[in-house]
């Protein structure tokens, strides 16, 4: 039979195992959990994603009048929840490995839920970056789900654990602007707002009674300070190394997001809200499928490998988004993106995650977390200046060249954790015949 992703809890323990060859196989603790934080993280990000397609008008209806305005303005509100997230992630992770990563989780899950929900209420554009900000310092939903689900899981199968966690977060970048879009057009942009919060809601509860975490709070006296956290991780010889590609990776996405529902606006005469959220879906649904399909490569050819091609591909494909003179290649170009750049952000996880010292898994994605907050934080400002300084096509060649730097620079820098070596060469030789004798 083929279990079900989405788990009630009166079929739980019967979608617990599996049947292989007519023998039922039973799935281990981090495999159920990992399920179960999918389902949980893809409701949750849809949530956020419903409103992506139309920030920019949605700015418009708050009284900015042009277009660059609302492209610059849009940043701003996209830099001020990655500025409150960049704050508060680390200390988030810190408290994890203090108090458990499953509360955390819960932590941002209702966070989400407040400040999602009253931007339904907004009535002017200082309202709206206010309770983005707010959103920010509160949610971290993406780092707390990956360091609990790295924490639980075999390093040999992290590739593909964190793959899965990311294929939910492009998942949810697939069908969220998709139905954001349809139901502004349907709706309005405030009601699609508080279905976001209702998303969060569904997650909170699936996670809280789903997810079973095996976590031992540290005595009084072993729990290190929130610096101490934080020194004990930076202290791992690349993993500063890593967390820096991981903004610059994370940085690719954010800097074009304002101005993709502009440039199809340019595109069409009707409905470039809808419009834009199928833009968003192709680059996420060739995402998501990257995100598993190179965790299963990663395994055999290495996580550093995987990562330079991923990352030399995505760069070498957002240049000709530069060309596209309509929807239909603006599609096309942006799902080939997609193949590259779903691949990124699981790998540099990988690696992290393998990386990370033992019990200290809160406060390296915590670090992670924030790296990506940056991201957020000043990517979108300046793609919006850029918009409005070169013209709305000019960020996507700049994001290119960024990329294949990067490439170079994992290349020459970044080296594959020792432990993940000797694990790769256990494996190659039980998988070797024995000598005959």
């Amino acid at each position: 039979m083929i279990c079900p992703l989405i788990y009630f809890p009166n079929s739980w323990s019967h979608c617990s195992s599996i049947r292989t060859r007519g023998r039922p196989l039973k799935l281990e603790t981090w495999e159920r959990n990992l399920y179960a934080v999918w389902v949980a993280q893809f409701l949750a990000l849809m949530g956020a994603n419903l409103v992506f397609p139309f920030i920019p008008f949605f700015v418009k209806d708050l009284g900015v009048e042009s277009d660059s305005g609302a492209a610059l303005w849009s940043g701003v509100a996209g830099t001020a929840t990655g500025a409150m997230l960049f704050i508060s992630s680390p200390l988030w992770g810190s408290l994890a490995d203090r108090f458990g990563r499953k509360k955390m989780l819960l932590r941002a899950y209702a966070g989400a839920t407040v400040t999602i929900t009253l931007q339904a209420l907004v009535t002017n554009l200082w309202q709206l970056i206010a309770l983005r900000a707010l959103q920010g310092a509160f949610v971290g939903t993406i780092p707390a789900a990956t360091a609990l689900v790295a924490a639980g899981t075999p390093k040999r199968r992290l590739a593909y654990a964190l793959g899965l966690v990311q294929m939910a977060v492009f998942m949810s970048q697939t069908v969220g602007p998709v139905i954001g879009g349809l139901m502004a057009q349907a709706v309005g942009f405030r009601m699609t707002f508080a279905l976001g919060g209702l998303l969060y809601v569904a997650s909170f509860f699936l996670c809280l009674f789903m997810v079973k975490e095996e976590f031992v709070r540290p005595p009084p006296g072993d729990r290190p300070s929130y610096v101490e956290n934080l020194r004990t991780v930076m202290r791992v010889p690349s993993m500063l190394l890593l967390i820096g590609v991981m903004f610059l990776v994370s940085s690719a996405s954010t800097f074009v997001r304002p101005v993709v529902p502009l440039v199809v606006e340019g595109f069409t005469d009707s409905s470039p809200e809808a419009k834009t959220g199928f833009v968003f879906a192709a680059v996420a649904l060739t995402s998501a499928v990257a995100a598993v399909v190179s965790g299963r490569i990663a395994e055999r050819s290495g996580y550093k490998n995987a990562l330079v091609v991923a990352t030399l591909g995505a760069g070498l494909a957002y240049i000709p988004l530069a060309t596209a003179d309509s929807l239909p290649p603006l599609l096309v170009y942006m799902a080939v993106v997609g193949v590259f750049s779903g691949a990124m952000i699981p790998m540099v996880n990988a690696l992290i995650g393998a990386s990370a010292p033992e019990g200290k898994h809160g406060s390296a994605f915590g670090l992670v977390g924030s790296a990506q907050a940056l991201s957020f934080a000043v990517a979108p400002l300046l793609g919006g200046v850029t918009a409005q300084q070169l013209g709305i096509h000019a960020g996507f060649p700049i994001v290119g060249a960024m990329l294949v730097a990067v490439a170079a620079l994992i290349w020459l820098t970044v080296r594959e954790p020792a432990s993940l070596n000797d694990e790769r060469r256990e494996r190659e030789r039980a998988a070797s015949p024995s000598p005959s004798p």
